[in-house]
């Protein structure tokens, strides 16, 4: 949603902007009306200056306190602007980190294609020169045609077999001048500043009657193989938002790392005007973004013998559905402080990447599941993982996230030092190494269970079994079940999802159960939330439905713990009413309460569908042992199976089986009591996210992010190192979780301890979080701060 302040900006671009340009073909014009500089922000100084032999201007903060490189290429439709124009863009740049080279660049018409461009490589290979051995490479960024320069530079670059920029931030940049982007008439009269089909005119000054479709001159038509990591800005009712949109997704398909936003109301350019909110938010996370980008190019190269650890303000691990949010949130909350995302696999998205079996989805609705600060778009409520992965990898992708993830590097051991007021993190590489970096706080998101085994229980005479026996977990590429004969272990949330799914296409599904589990069926699509959709801003809609759904899961599961019995009765009264007649109702009776362990959910009812057309059937019965032909029952009957799943569940385990020590003193979790579900007694500047076991994972995660970011801000405030929770005598222990289900009672011994009376208990209840985590004290008196924060 855009702010107030954007839409009245977009209204005075139209109106003095717009008006002053005119006609786009008349270069004096338009020079004068982009002679008059907008303010820049305070703080930063400009020095003349000259690199390879082009003039131009260095921008730097008054601090000194650069982090990274930046050759900044400004805009002007190649024919109009200079460093002087852009103060206010790189000003904000240089603030935000960056010692900026900004080149005086020769402009068209005096001197077309590709006198700009060969001032830019001057500019470039100059600045590369300059460089310190071992400094990562400049970043480069660009805005409208400058963002054109930014592209046809590096694709030169990589043609010439040169060192490419560690990052590009382009904003609005021209990627087309052939005019193929439908905005171009589309937006003719949205665009605040520029009436589309004029554009032409800045084409043809620029080149003459050159080839528009030259790859140097419209990157869009060029092999972007190769390409750096790019950041890509855009307004929405712009005339050149599609040659974003197409660029950034072309890109993506020859396997760029891009991060596309697509901005409302905004106009063009829209960073020139600094102050505007928009402009902030968009300059925080472009400078994040190449900042990150400039560090993990450093990060991978080994560091000298002696050299002291990279230093983060904070460091996440894990780049799942619970990682990427925490980033987002430090980002919006920090935009300035260092941080990375570890994450052990090779991919984003947690959860959601590694499980791959068939049907595989979740067992929430995904306006719950959903991130606060981004609506789901999707009409199924119910989504399969392909569908949270892409959410997960597009949320990464539009907040500049993606530059800060490390992949294939797995913490192993975390060690804090009170006089440093730091964690010194070990850091296992994919290919074998190690290497070391500290943190001012450690932000753990890496799940609950372990990655690298799930829960098998070993069945008697499986090795004698002739066909083929899979966990979910690790589901094998390409294993055909059509026409095959199944069988599925379990009767969690894993088994009630693979089972309709495989008996689409499989000669017969069997789920074998030893004891059943309540299934409750609900749409796939959530017929308020598409009504909602189609009449209120996406935003709005997306709260709205997530506030019912909250309610919703919060009274229906007071019910079911004030009137267990009643709550029984319906539950399995309802599954009753889906299956035929002559069907054994004890295999959907659980001999638990309801929400003593979590509720499956079948969208649309698909389980019951199967069983009711014979494709699938339940059995409820115990394994006495594996056959060459199947699974030999308790009760002597033998199921046939060509393929059998043991969805039996996971294995968990805490913080990722990472090693921690306080002060040179090991620390044993399954000893601490958990501070408001999230911090740990006597172990300080750590934060963990653990969901809901009775609700959606990310309801928790959100309210986790949002109290991180009041305990960091705090710290800043009061000028402090560190908060250690510090339980006092006479706090019983009692269990982590009161959940019955079997892969927590496995765990009880190796998890952590909630206490018997708050901020040490573990609410499963949204509604007392929120008021817990968001609006109560921070200085509780159990909370103890220490400090002063080391300077640097």
């Amino acid at each position: 949603m855009a702010s107030w302040q954007a839409r009245i900006a977009s209204g005075l671009v139209r109106v003095r902007v717009r008006r002053a340009l005119g006609d786009l073909s008349d270069v004096a014009r338009i020079r004068r009306a982009f002679s008059r500089p907008l303010p820049a922000p305070r703080g930063a100084r400009f020095t003349p200056g000259e690199v390879g032999g082009v003039p131009g201007e260095w921008v730097e903060a008054v601090s000194g306190s650069a982090r990274g490189t930046l050759l900044y290429l400004h805009g002007g439709g190649f024919v109009a602007c200079s460093p002087r124009s852009h103060r206010s863009v790189t000003a904000s740049l240089a603030l935000r980190g960056f010692r900026v080279f900004v080149p005086d660049y020769r402009l068209a018409p005096e001197h077309p294609f590709p006198a700009g461009l060969d001032d830019c490589l001057a500019a470039w290979r100059g600045l590369v020169a300059l460089q310190p051995e071992g400094l990562a490479p400049p970043a480069v960024a660009g805005d409208s045609a400058g963002g054109n320069l930014a592209l046809a530079l590096m694709l030169a670059l990589r043609d010439a077999g040169e060192p490419l920029p560690a990052a590009a931030g382009l904003f609005s940049p021209c990627t087309d001048m052939t005019g193929g982007s439908p905005s171009i008439l589309d937006n003719a009269k949205r665009d605040a500043m520029f009436p589309g089909e004029g554009l032409q005119h800045f084409a043809s000054a620029y080149l003459g009657d050159g080839d528009r479709a030259h790859p140097l001159v419209s990157p869009l038509l060029a092999d972007l193989t190769g390409l750096p990591p790019l950041l890509v800005h855009v307004g929405e009712s712009e005339a050149l938002r599609d040659d974003s949109v197409r660029f950034a997704r072309k890109a993506a398909d020859a396997g760029v790392e891009v991060s596309l936003r697509v901005w409302p109301v905004v106009p063009h350019v829209w960073q020139l005007l600094w102050a505007l909110p928009e402009a902030r938010a968009s300059l925080d996370v472009a400078a994040s973004f190449m900042l990150a980008a400039q560090a993990r190019w450093r990060a991978a190269r080994p560091a000298p013998a002696g050299a002291p650890p990279e230093e983060l303000d904070v460091l996440i691990v894990g780049a799942g559905l619970s990682g990427i949010g925490a980033a987002v949130h430090l980002q919006q909350a920090f935009p300035r402080r260092r941080y990375a995302l570890l994450e052990a696999r090779q991919a984003i998205g947690g959860t959601w990447d590694l499980f791959r079996y068939p049907g595989v989805r979740s067992d929430s609705d995904m306006y719950t599941l959903g991130y606060v600060f981004k609506p789901w778009r999707d009409a199924k409520a119910i989504a399969d993982g392909p569908a949270i992965r892409a959410y997960v990898r597009e949320t990464a992708a539009e907040h500049g996230v993606l530059p800060h993830i490390r992949y294939a590097q797995r913490v192993v051991a975390a060690h804090w030092s009170s006089p440093l007021a730091r964690w010194d993190v070990e850091v296992a590489h994919g290919d074998g190494s190690r290497s070391r970096l500290a943190c001012r706080f450690l932000w753990m998101c890496s799940g609950y269970y372990s990655y690298a085994q799930g829960y098998k229980p070993a069945f008697p005479g499986e090795s004698a079994f002739g066909g083929t026996l899979v966990h979910p977990q690790f589901w094998p590429q390409g294993l055909d079940h059509a026409g095959k004969r199944v069988v599925v272990i379990g009767s969690g949330a894993t088994a009630v999802t693979l089972v309709p799914e495989m008996a689409k296409t499989a000669a017969h599904v069997v789920m074998l159960q030893r004891s059943p589990t309540y299934v409750v069926t609900r749409p796939a699509e959530d017929p308020v939330a598409e009504w909602l959709k189609r009449h209120l801003p996406a935003m709005l809609a997306y709260r709205l439905v997530r506030l019912k759904n909250v309610g919703l899961g919060m009274f229906f599961f007071r019910l079911a713990r004030r009137w267990p019995e009643a709550m029984q009765r319906r539950l399995i009264g309802f599954a009753r009413m889906q299956l035929p007649p002559e069907f054994d109702p004890r295999h959907f009776t659980p001999r638990y309460k309801p929400w003593d362990q979590r509720i499956c959910l079948v969208p649309d009812g698909d389980l019951f569908r199967a069983i009711r057309s014979g494709s699938a059937e339940v059995v409820t019965d115990e394994i006495d042992t594996f056959t060459p032909q199947g699974i030999r029952l308790k009760s002597g009957r033998e199921l046939a199976a060509d393929i059998v799943v043991s969805a039996t569940g996971l294995q968990l385990n805490v913080l990722g089986d990472l090693q921690i020590s306080v002060d040179g003193a090991p620390v044993d979790l399954s000893q601490c009591l958990v501070y408001k579900g999230m911090m740990y007694s006597g172990v300080p500047n750590l934060v963990s996210t653990f969901g809901y076991t009775n609700a959606s994972w990310t309801l928790k995660a959100d309210l986790t992010a949002n109290y991180a970011c009041r305990l960091l801000r705090h710290l800043d405030r009061q000028g402090q190192a560190y908060a250690v929770p510090r339980a006092a005598p006479g706090v019983a222990q009692q269990p982590f979780l009161d959940f019955s289900s079997g892969y927590v009672v496995r765990a009880l011994d190796r998890l952590p301890k909630q206490g018997d009376r708050k901020p040490w208990r573990l609410y499963q209840n949204y509604l007392l979080d929120l008021l817990t985590l968001r609006y109560s004290r921070l200085d509780d008196g159990v909370l103890q701060f220490g400090g002063p924060a080391p300077k640097g």
